[in-house]
């Protein structure tokens, strides 16, 4: 399936909107500079060769940096640097999550964590609330703020990888280079920055509160198991045609499976035309 979303993988007017207020976050904003090393996944011994790209971050409780997959995905070599400071800090990778395309990065040196207030997780946001994206876009080096209404909540195709997890629609602008940049409200995330539609204009999506505490929460044990899926393709039950084949009477509903995938929950559990 070929999604419709752009990636933000190129992962930069400073003003402080007061209903999404940011507040004086800008140090907890870092701007992510990723060398990485990506394969080709139909040829794994032929590297596509190294590259370099930058993404944007937030410093979390723990002295973690929170951020996409998709900005540290594929790395060799992290460094983050934050909006008041000019050195770069190496980081390293923690904990990936690729369908919810969530990372951990650390930062061994203290220093950087000096003078800086970790970002505390909001609520997920009521529609028409405004909000405010953090971020080191294209276009310059500095931290830029842009500011946004909710427009829409609900389970969305992530870019990363395909999985239909909750996202929050939102109006900001969010350009490459924000990806993995905080959302704000009232002072607190209420989400991560993560992809675009490129066939509509300021149509944003960020990860929200939700996904990232289950993010958190899956960690704790110091492994990351992922986001449970069924496993199955299937068919809509509302063609007449196809209803009267498997003699649904007028008021069934539900689904039929096409096709279980390997060794996943539903195999050799399901069936086809289960």
């Amino acid at each position: 399936m070929k999604l419709k979303y752009s990636l933000l993988i190129l992962i930069s007017l400073l003003v402080f909107p007061s209903s999404g207020y940011a507040g004086d976050l800008t140090d907890a904003v870092v701007k992510v500079f990723v060398t990485r090393n990506s394969y080709d996944y139909y040829r794994p011994w032929q590297s596509r060769g190294v590259s370099t790209t930058t993404g944007s971050g937030s410093v979390i409780s723990g002295n973690r940096i929170l951020t996409n997959a998709h900005v540290a995905a594929d790395q060799t070599f992290i460094q983050v640097r934050k909006n008041s400071d000019p050195r770069k800090y190496t980081a390293r990778l923690e904990a990936i999550g690729h369908d919810c395309d969530l990372a951990i990065l650390r930062v061994d040196d203290p220093e950087f964590f000096e003078g800086v207030d970790p970002i505390e997780l909001g609520d997920l946001p009521t529609l028409q609330s405004t909000v405010v994206v953090l971020g080191y876009p294209q276009g310059g080096d500095k931290l830029s703020i842009t500011e946004g209404v909710v427009s829409r909540v609900e389970l969305t195709a992530y870019s990363q990888s395909a999985r239909q997890l909750l996202a929050v629609q939102i109006d900001a602008a969010i350009n490459p280079g924000n990806s993995g940049g905080p959302v704000i409200r009232d002072g607190k995330m209420v989400g991560v920055a993560m992809q675009v539609l490129n066939s509509g204009q300021n149509i944003g999506y960020m990860i929200p509160v939700p996904i990232i505490e289950h993010f958190f929460e899956d960690l704790k044990d110091k492994k990351f198991d992922g986001f449970p899926f069924l496993g199955i393709e299937y068919h809509t039950t509302e063609n007449p045609t196809l209803r009267k084949y498997h003699k649904m009477e007028r008021n069934d509903g539900g689904v039929i499976v096409t096709r279980t995938l390997p060794y996943s929950p539903a195999d050799n559990i399901l069936q086809e035309n289960d």
